[in-house]
């Protein structure tokens, strides 16, 4: 069924395909953690940073891609369309992920129109199943959805996620209204679930009459953030140093930041069998907080040496 709604969403145009750092240790990981950036201990800073620009359906976990990405890009000239996969591939190989190449079935379907919330409108009413599958926790709901129609951002994505066993890689199936699959032991000293959740399709649309001049590369690299983890489209990172403050006033970012491609980074090694959605969160508060307080104590040092 759910190759049918994907061949569906990609509107029938034959697409085109793309082709750990060691963490400190122990006793560092408190000094890292009292790094002061931004007026804020690191730790502090990348749990903001995580729990602001995520947005995993409720009573889920952050989700990713566990099985390859097959990417396609459709409605723009082919050198721009494969540049674009080319982006997307190599931030999502620089993540954690793996990419599949020419001929594979997309699961990463990038559309550029001029009209962004026709395009969008035009997709929910004839897939509908392609954004709201009958299972269970696999999308951020009817609010979300009614935004991904009518919004005028330059940008606009929609994730469908499965609660997957990973012992057989079937999707654990919860028809919508009962509750996610449950949590159970899987040694006597902790809980662990019995699922885990993974990013099954992703829709991105590209308004090309909203992205104002911004380079091409730009949003390129905006574009494959939003396909690799499930962004909140609601989130305000007013403040916060990522690419989703492109479209922005006065924005000061050309690409993926660092915090970016740390956050990424923290997600696809987080550990997807964790019982609750805070212990994975603190899985990637621990990552992002030492790989960010390195580069920080780096900065400091080469800053010093400048002084000298």
């Amino acid at each position: 069924m759910w190759s049918a709604l994907l061949a569906s969403l990609a509107l029938a145009v034959a697409p085109q395909s793309a082709p750990q750092p060691p963490g400190v240790a122990e006793q560092d990981a408190g000094r890292l953690a009292d790094i002061i950036v931004d007026g804020r201990r690191m730790e502090e800073a990348a749990r903001s940073f995580i729990e602001e620009i995520g947005a995993p359906p409720p009573g889920t976990r952050p989700g990713r891609w566990n099985s390859e990405i097959c990417i396609s890009v459709t409605g723009m000239q082919e050198r721009y369309a494969q540049y674009l996969i080319d982006r997307v591939a190599v931030a999502a190989l620089d993540a954690g992920a793996e990419v599949l190449g020419p001929g594979c079935k997309p699961n990463v379907i990038i559309l550029a129109t001029s009209d962004g919330p026709a395009l969008a409108s035009h997709l929910v009413d004839e897939v509908g199943l392609g954004f709201r599958p009958a299972v269970s926790s696999t999308n951020l709901g009817r609010r979300a959805l009614e935004h991904f129609r009518s919004s005028d951002a330059p940008v606009r994505w929609w994730h469908v996620t499965m609660p997957i066993e990973p012992d057989s890689g079937q999707v654990a199936i919860a028809l919508r209204g009962q509750e996610p699959p449950a949590v159970t032991v899987r040694d006597a000293s902790r809980l662990r679930s019995n699922v885990r959740y993974d990013i099954a399709w992703a829709i991105i649309i590209v308004d090309m009459s909203r992205t104002g001049g911004v380079p091409f590369g730009a949003v390129a690299d905006y574009v494959a953030l939003a396909s690799l983890t499930q962004l909140d489209p609601f989130a305000d990172m007013t403040g916060e140093d990522t690419v989703l403050n492109l479209f922005k006033a006065n924005h000061t970012v050309d690409g993926l930041t660092d915090w970016d491609r740390d956050y990424l980074a923290a997600l696809y090694s987080s550990r997807t069998n964790r019982a609750t959605d805070r212990q994975q969160i603190n899985d990637m508060v621990t990552r992002l907080t030492e790989v960010r307080g390195e580069a920080e104590l780096q900065r400091q040092a080469e800053d010093a040496d400048e002084a000298d």
